[in-house]
């Protein structure tokens, strides 16, 4: 089992403090943000000046590409286009997954995703592209951890299940994130039932917002310290452990108010409560 650092919970921070917070607060890997990474790279530096924190805090995840089920031609190649960047990257870097994110991101924006299709519909056109995508992958070395947000039409554990199996790709899997899971009214029994095979991570959140209220595009129901929310943080994480994964768990915060604290604090207590709670 491998503890890593979310990208999330040192949102502020530049990409070399971000490593350098996983490594003084004993995580095991980093999932690096691909705004970061890009940021860092557009001034000049280079994958090779990062290798000697990659050897000393191994990546383990790269976000992200969104809005996974784009169907226009236009749109369907950018994705595609989309994918092969940050995969060619993942790869330089070593990185084992890159995250996939359902669709639309932004509901209020142009891209409306598949709302409103029928399920077998959606769940074709989805698991179509999850299928080219992993092609892609595929010739990256790379794996991909599907999120399904659940303020999004494809959201509930079922739905992701269903579009896994019909894609029938053995490198895109799940990121079991309580906070989208709980958010879509899933239970723990769900997820003790899901086969260990299809977990690739678990992010470990809290939320305020209540069982299966789905939240809002703007996550606030996200803004709460994790063990102060409402999600039975025990039950969840002994149901993960029911399946017999024992792969990576990520400590994850997305929360303003937290952010403005001490990140190698707040980075040293989500994963003291974590490893408290997988006793």
């Amino acid at each position: 089992m491998v503890i890593g650092l979310h990208n999330l919970a040192a949102k502020h921070t530049n990409l070399l403090t971000s490593f350098r917070i996983a490594h003084e607060t004993g995580y095991g890997g980093i999932e690096i943000g691909g705004d970061k990474l890009q940021r860092y790279l557009a001034q000049g530096f280079t994958i090779e000046s990062l290798r000697p924190l990659l050897q000393r805090t191994p990546p383990i995840g790269l976000s992200y590409v969104q809005d996974i089920e784009r169907q226009e031609p236009d749109e369907y190649q950018a994705l595609l286009a989309e994918c092969e960047t940050i995969c060619t990257l993942a790869e330089q870097l070593g990185c084992p997954m890159v995250q996939l994110l359902t669709g639309p991101l932004e509901p209020t924006g142009p891209y409306r995703g598949l709302s409103g299709r029928p399920w077998p519909e959606a769940r074709r056109l989805t698991a179509k592209n999850l299928s080219a995508l992993a092609e892609i992958g595929k010739a990256h070395g790379v794996r991909f951890y599907l999120e399904a947000l659940t303020f999004t039409p494809l959201h509930t554990l079922e739905q992701q299940l269903e579009v896994l199996g019909e894609a029938g790709r053995d490198n895109v899997g799940l990121v079991v994130d309580f906070y989208h899971l709980w958010g879509s009214g899933t239970r723990p029994e769900a997820i003790a039932r899901i086969p260990k095979d299809r977990i690739f991570c678990v992010d470990f959140c809290d939320s305020a917002d209540g069982f299966g209220e789905r939240g809002d595009p703007g996550q606030r129901g996200r803004d709460v310290w994790t063990g102060a929310g409402r999600i039975p943080l025990k039950e969840w994480v002994d149901a993960v452990k029911a399946t017999g994964f024992d792969g990576i768990w990520r400590c994850e915060l997305l929360s303003p108010k937290y952010w403005e604290l001490d990140p190698w604090q707040t980075a040293r207590d989500l994963k003291s409560f974590l490893e408290y709670l997988l006793v």
